[in-house]
């Protein structure tokens, strides 16, 4: 009897840990890193999918991302930039490092904040003293939605911009 039951706990010891591998080499919300044209920005994200859910709006309406809550802007583990030169975001200077971003979505603009602390797993806010720049951007309405969040560099003659799509809405922070 005590075999059996030493047998069929090794048993499921083995079918949770082939089941953790497998989430890890097979996220549901996979990991990307992007870089900026020359290399000298890197973001890294776990990109959701939308799956039929209301993603931005009121915590009434049981949306995934609530307007005016934390969001670490992705999922899984936070989001972060790395940048190996000093780069200008709404006037403050970033200056080389590594720093989580997060943000809180509004249905009209968004609070995007960089913050020193990179060692967290993302679901609570990183300590305020931590932040080193926090920007207001306006929120563009899309008129085709984005399955997959999306994260990436675009640039016009003026400023480059770091631009984050998902469901019908995107924003843009502007850089230079």
């Amino acid at each position: 009897m005590i075999r059996k039951i030493i047998v069929a706990f090794f048993i499921g010891v083995l079918i949770g840990g082939g089941y953790a591998l497998y989430l890890i080499n097979n996220p549901v919300s996979p990991l990307e890193t992007i870089d900026n044209d020359d290399s000298t920005i890197s973001i890294t994200y776990s990109r959701p999918f939308k799956k039929d859910r209301i993603i931005f709006g009121k915590e009434s309406e049981s949306a995934l991302v609530p307007y005016g809550k934390y969001w670490r802007t992705g999922a899984n583990k936070h989001t972060y930039i790395e940048n190996t030169k000093e780069i200008e975001i709404s006037g403050k200077l970033l200056n080389p490092g590594k720093y989580s971003i997060f943000s809180i979505p509004g249905e009209d603009e968004w609070e995007v904040f960089f913050n020193t602390n990179i060692n967290y797993l993302g679901v609570f806010r990183p300590d305020i003293s931590g932040d080193v720049i926090s920007i207001k951007v306006p929120v563009i309405n899309l008129l085709n939605e984005v399955e997959q969040l999306t994260i990436g560099f675009e640039k016009d003659s003026i400023l480059n911009y770091i631009s984050l799509k998902w469901s019908l809405s995107k924003v843009i922070i502007p850089y230079k």
